[in-house]
């Protein structure tokens, strides 16, 4: 018995050899049986002679049979990371050069035939074996994969060139052919191309519909670590979560890096290492999961290693793909896809509200910049009238641009970036069909599916719709419903209704003494009269009256009429009651203005009449002789629309030395005040002038006179001094426009001296210019009034400065009458259509005679 018990023990033991030998031969038959296609399709050869080819070069260069292969189609086929790097630079004949090159020299090398030979990494199952050679594929196939994987423990990959990393794929390729079950994917992937470089641990995970990532395999990764990290929740802040949430790999250099990106994670990592990437997993134009790779030591791969990381990622999503019940086991062929299964659209279907399955559009950074409808159920007809079959296949910005106007597609889109359910409570939507605007009342509720959302949307009919329209209605405008039926002891009313009789919070019915009760007593007997009208049949019924509230009396309306029946019975009362506080309080205040407006406007129109009498007497032409071998004409006109006096002012006076003193000015500010100001400044002016002084030294005296009183006033100032006997002028200003020169025709405005305005500067002092008028000259003075004109735009009217001195200047020019001062400053005022709406105007021009 020990005997028989032994030898089925080596039985055993030789099979399971055997078989392992099998398994190790497929991973590398697919390989060879492509490289033989490969010299098929290049060479002319048969199958047989491309093998032959394989062997010898393999005895030739003392290399694995295998590897031979793998490299003959890095060359042939690169993988799809290797079509995105830059080639590398010229190096020396890899091996599977050497083998595609040597037999060819007599014959001919084609590209067409090569699309009869695999050129994809994955491998080629069933592929059929011609020839003698052929047969003994597996048995060469498994003498070359002897010791495979301790070789491949040997290299680093560090000094990997392109055709190194595509080798690498293929040899990939083809160990995932056989994988049985994520963790055995895990374990070959790890083995042929991980290993390499320098790589200790892996998992595997793909994402569930409620976009939460689930591991299904793992290699070098402790059972307990699996144990706690089976199910992530889609919003856990990991380099998994965040490679499927930006769709981008996710690089981390070290552990201190780990520890400040994400400082919530205590204790070790999913993935032992120094050193971890998350690579997103890619199949069929779809987003299934990701995969987290960790390295022991720092690890700082090149751009060719990143790229080539990626497409095994890829190529690992591919074999997930084939595995039966990685996600779903009730829906083998679509499990990590259940959008696309028949029972779920079924179930979709059963549904009574449309939905539909968003898919995210992203952008070269994974940012999601659309979302697209790629299945919608059969109830769906949206606010445009379309129908499922209308929306499949399209983007949301491009259906519904009013979503996008509104924000809420803007939340949307945050809802699938960040895996956050959304719900939007009776929004408003519009939305532009054929040219007409189409609105309806909609809750929209979307919740994180896969790479995007399920969408659905409740629209609420024209009876909903109504009710919230009068509970707002009612909200807004403080209105509450009531109703009586005879023989009833209390009266039916709306919620908000018993809250304003001072009834506690939540009761639905009022005591009518209650009611009664809580309503001035002034307004009592008028309650009553207005329910023996509703009583006695009179309707409808219209009564205010006043309430006890805590902040003392509130003001409301009630509004009732009368139901009865055909035959004259009374069936109930019935109306509404409103609170009108705020419109009453509103009344008041409005009738308190107005009787302070109108007292306000009675004591302007006083002081306006009374400002406007002294400033008429002020600006009075001065009574006595007529100046010898002068004449002069002043005009002050008012503003137009202002409702107060300004403080323009104007001066001639004639001098016991027998020159002439002249001025205009203009004191900030108006009314009143104002008018007082340049009466003071004009008397003081005129005092000051006995004193022979020059014209700068009289402004500098106005000017401390002004800040000493600290007036809250300022003043531009022009002052002369003419001789009219020899033409003499000295002047001086603050502040002011300088006066303009009428002579031989031509018109020009003096040379300003330096002057600053006064009531500023006590200390400042002005500067006197002079010249001398020819006989004929005209000298005009005029404030700012003249010219300027508010909100003119420069250029566009007698308002704007400099353009406005311009065409002063030009309307002087323009004077051709007989020289008369006081036509001139008539043709001025006409010319700018004085008066000035809104600043006085005052104007001076004397004319030395001839």
């Amino acid at each position: 018995m020990d005997g028989e018990q032994s030898a089925l023990e080596a039985t055993v033991d030789r099979l399971r050899t055997e078989l392992e030998g099998l398994r190790t031969a497929m991973r590398t038959r697919a390989v060879i049986e492509q490289a033989k296609g490969v010299l098929v399709g290049r060479l002319g050869c048969t199958p047989e002679e491309a093998f032959e080819q394989l062997v010898s070069r393999s005895q030739t260069e003392n290399r694995k049979l295998a590897q031979l292969a793998a490299d003959l189609l890095a060359n042939a086929a690169p993988p799809p990371a290797a079509r995105d790097v830059p080639a590398d630079p010229p190096a020396e004949p890899s091996p599977a050069a050497a083998v595609q090159d040597a037999p060819v020299q007599d014959a001919p090398v084609q590209d067409a035939p090569m699309q009869d030979a695999p050129v994809q990494g994955a491998p080629v199952q069933g592929a059929p074996v011609q020839g003698a050679p052929a047969q003994d594929a597996p048995a060469q196939a498994e003498s070359a994969s002897e010791g495979e994987n301790e070789g491949e423990r040997k290299d680093t990959g560090a000094g990997e060139s392109r055709e190194g990393l595509a080798t690498r794929f293929h040899l990939a390729a083809a160990a995932l052919t056989t994988a049985a079950d994520p963790d055995e994917l895990a374990e070959r992937l790890y083995r042929a191309a991980l290993a390499p470089l320098g790589a200790g641990a892996l998992v595997l995970a793909v994402r569930e519909p409620d976009g939460a990532l689930r591991l299904v395999g793992a290699y070098g990764v402790a059972s307990r670590q699996l144990s706690q990290w089976q199910r992530i929740p889609p919003r856990t802040r990991v380099p998994l979560t965040e490679a499927v949430r930006t769709d981008r790999p996710v690089w981390v250099a070290d552990r201190r890096e780990f520890a400040a990106r994400y400082p919530e994670l205590a204790g070790d990592d999913l993935v032992p290492g120094t050193t971890v990437c998350a690579l997103p997993l890619h199949a069929r134009g779809r987003l299934l999961g990701a995969l987290k790779i960790g390295w022991p030591e720092p690890h700082h791969p090149a751009p060719a290693v990143e790229a080539h990381l990626a497409a095994l990622a890829d190529l690992a999503a591919d074999t997930l793909l084939r595995l039966p019940g990685v996600l779903l086991t009730e829906a083998p062929p679509t499990g990590l896809d259940p959008a696309g299964a028949p029972w779920f659209r079924a179930v979709l279907d059963g549904l009574l509200d449309p939905v539909l399955v968003l898919g995210t559009v992203r952008d070269r950074d994974g940012k999601v910049v659309d979302l697209q409808v790629e299945h919608a159920n059969a109830p769906t007809v949206d606010l445009a009238g379309r129908d499922a079959t209308e929306l499949r296949g399209r983007r949301l910005t491009e259906l519904y641009p009013g979503m996008v106007a509104s924000g809420t597609f803007d939340r949307l889109r945050t809802a699938a970036a960040d895996g956050i359910p959304y719900r939007g409570e009776a929004e408003r939507y519009v939305e532009t069909v054929a040219g007409s605007a189409r609105a309806s009342a909609m809750t929209v509720c979307a919740i994180p599916f896969q790479d995007g959302l399920l969408l659905t949307w409740r629209a609420h009919d024209e009876r909903d719709r109504r009710i919230a329209q009068l509970a707002q209605t009612a909200r807004l405008a403080r209105v509450g419903t009531w109703e009586w039926h005879p023989g009833e002891r209390r009266i039916a009313c709306s919620d908000d209704v018993p809250n304003l009789f001072g009834a506690p919070a939540g009761t639905d019915r009022l005591d009518p003494r209650t009611a009664l009760g809580a309503i001035a007593p002034a307004d009592r007997e008028a309650v009553r009269a207005a329910a023996l009208a509703l009583l006695d049949g009179r309707t409808p019924v219209t009564v205010d009256f006043a309430v006890r509230a805590a902040d003392g009396y509130r003001s409301l309306r009630a509004l009732g009429e009368t139901a009865v029946a055909d035959d004259g019975r009374l069936l109930s009362l019935s109306g509404v009651v409103q609170d009108v506080t705020s419109w009453r309080r509103a009344e008041q205040a409005l009738s308190e203005i107005r009787d302070r407006l109108a007292d306000q406007r009675r004591r302007t129109g006083d002081e306006q009449r009374a400002v406007r009498a002294l400033q008429q007497a002020l600006m009075r032409p001065p009574a006595g002789r007529p100046v010898p071998g002068l004449d002069s004409a002043g005009r002050y006109l008012p503003a137009e629309r202002a409702h107060k006096v300004g403080g323009d002012w104007y001066e001639l006076l004639d001098l016991p030395d027998g020159t002439v003193l002249l001025a205009v000015g203009d004191v900030s500010g108006h009314g009143l005040p104002a008018a007082v100001a340049m009466s003071q400044l004009r008397y003081a002016l005129r005092g000051m002038a006995y004193d022979d002084a020059e014209p700068g030294q009289l402004l500098d005296r106005l000017d401390r006179m002004l800040c000493h009183q600290r007036a809250d006033h300022i003043a531009a100032v022009t002052v002369a001094r003419l001789d009219p006997r020899t033409g003499h002028l000295a002047w001086a200003r603050a502040g002011h426009l300088p006066p303009v020169l009428l002579h031989d025709g031509t018109a020009r405005s003096l040379e300003p001296p330096p002057g600053l305005i006064l009531g500023v500067n006590p200390r400042a002092r002005r500067s006197t210019a002079e010249l001398d008028l020819a006989p004929g000259d005209t000298l005009l003075l005029y404030t700012d009034g003249l010219i300027e004109r508010r909100g003119a735009a420069p250029g566009t009217g007698p308002g704007a400065d400099p353009g406005g001195v311009t065409r002063l200047l030009h309307a002087c020019t323009d004077y051709r009458a007989a020289p008369d001062p006081s036509g001139l400053v008539d043709h001025l005022l006409r010319r700018f259509r004085a008066p000035n709406p809104f600043d006085d105007i005052c104007l001076l021009a004397v004319r030395r005679r001839p």
